[in-house]
């Protein structure tokens, strides 16, 4: 199927914006097949906490009258895009950032935000996260609504797979761009620490945050990257490496790549790990191998560590930024919410600086592994999604304390991508993931890039 022959609304970013260039597609025409989709099937989804529809199509025409003009703008010119309510949009609410939902709109746009302008998109709005004020309906999986999306960029995942925006920048603290890309069936990507501002971000944990891209495939998360990387003055854990090219690492394979499997702590994993996860993820590692990787078994003693030492910084921290609001959030807020600040009040100075003192040796570990290796493979998941019955209060907290596979690269602030790997037998989707170097955002890209490539699973869609 040609790509024009598609729903406009699932185009993705790279399809749509060759259309756009060539002036096969209008911006107009785009922003409306979205928004028309969102009109259909968000009342089902509940993705969207903020939808700003008139201001869409506003940005949508002037996008259009820039490029009639001669001003074409790049990839992401024209392409309407949603973010994360963490992440402050000019004139939208933050629901996150106030103690109940009534608030009125922001007076600037994060960093992020407005390098998204830059780069022409077209904001749609702002989606549902897990733990917000005021108890919005949470997103629902498109695979199977009785089904959840995981969290907590919850809205992220259930919009980017049922096509309610081509695109969207999550947030990632201990798995929370990752976790809703595997269970939903997409693309994630968490980034180095400090390659991406966090500038106009509402803080969960200031040393563990990470702002990244959420697509439906690889080559539309390099677009992403491209448009948010790079220091900013504004944000003082803001790192300076220079940015490259990302689309550019999606031209080369995985020939000679050596990508190691930490088969040691997965199954140290096993007894909470899904069998379908570890044969479909074991299936994945083969295919890249057979596409010319060599891959060996790695031993990261100190892993095992890494996800309690996470969940203790997260806690202490996120108890800290809320100090002055305890009392109130302790009776408002999300039960997930509350949780995080109960271990806050647990976790004491000597436990968060024993968990400081674990993550350096996991920075060292990790250190190590890569000089001898290009790439970790691992899962990126547990279990397929749960449905909203299976996920209780102790559920709920033990997901909280528990991202076994995930937390490790936040706490070590190393790149990390989620692809799509499978189904399970109850037709959810499974993930693989593929973690690099500081910095090396261009060589998981590439693994991640090769592998989708090789595998096609974008090519099946939620029924929805």
């Amino acid at each position: 199927m040609r790509a024009q022959e598609k729903p406009l609304f699932h185009l993705t970013i790279h399809e749509a914006q060759k259309l756009i260039q060539s002036g096969a597609l209008s911006p107009v025409e785009l922003t409306r097949a979205v928004l028309k989709r969102i009109e259909a099937v968000d009342g089902q989804l509940h993705a969207y906490l903020n939808l700003m529809a008139e201001s869409a199509i506003q940005e949508a025409r002037r996008a259009e009258a820039e490029i009639l003009h001669g001003h074409y703008n790049g990839p992401l010119h024209g392409i309407p895009v949603a973010v994360k309510d963490q992440l402050d949009v000019k004139g939208a609410p933050a629901v996150i950032r106030k103690k109940d939902s009534g608030n009125p709109g922001l007076a600037e746009d994060s960093t992020v935000v407005h390098k998204l302008r830059q780069a022409g998109a077209v904001i749609l709005g702002k989606l549902v996260m897990s733990g917000i004020p005021g108890d919005p309906p949470q997103a629902v999986n498109p695979w199977n609504t009785a089904h959840i999306t995981g969290g907590s960029s919850t809205g992220a995942g259930a919009a980017v797979a049922a096509g309610l925006c081509m695109g969207a920048i999550g947030e990632d603290t201990a798995g929370s761009i990752r976790n809703p890309a595997s269970l939903c069936g997409i693309v994630g990507l968490k980034p180095t620490y400090g390659r991406v501002s966090r500038c106009g971000l509402a803080p969960l944990c200031w040393s563990l945050d990470h702002c990244g891209p959420m697509t439906w495939v690889v080559e539309d998360a390099a677009h992403l990257l491209q448009a948010v990387a790079g220091h900013d003055p504004k944000d003082p854990t803001s790192g300076r490496a220079p940015v490259p090219e990302y689309a550019r690492a999606l031209r080369e394979d995985v020939k000679g790549m050596v990508i190691g499997v930490p088969r040691h702590y997965i199954e140290e994993c096993r007894t909470r790990t899904d069998r379908e996860i570890l044969a479909l993820v074991d299936k994945a590692v083969g295919e890249l191998e057979s596409l010319g990787a060599r891959v060996e078994e790695v031993t990261l003693p100190t892993l095992k560590l890494a996800t309690i030492a996470n969940a203790v910084i997260y806690y202490n921290e996120y108890f800290t930024a809320n100090k002055r609001d305890v009392p109130t959030l302790l009776k408002t807020a999300a039960l997930s919410r509350r949780a995080r600040l109960y271990f806050g009040v647990l976790t004491s100075a000597a436990d968060y600086i024993q968990a400081q003192r674990i993550r350096s040796r996991v920075k060292r570990e990790f250190a190590e592994i890569f000089r001898k290796v290009d790439l970790l493979a691992l899962p990126a998941q547990a279990g397929p999604a749960p449905t909203a019955e299976e996920s209780s209060p102790l559920d709920i907290l033990y997901k909280l304390s528990a991202p076994e596979f995930l937390a490790p690269f936040n706490l070590a602030g190393l790149p990390a991508i989620s692809i799509p790997c499978g189904f399970s037998s109850t037709n959810l989707p499974v993930a693989l993931q593929v973690a690099g170097k500081p910095f090396d955002e261009p060589a998981v890209l590439r693994a991640a890039y090769t592998y989708q490539q090789h595998a096609r699973w974008y090519e099946r869609r939620p029924p929805i």
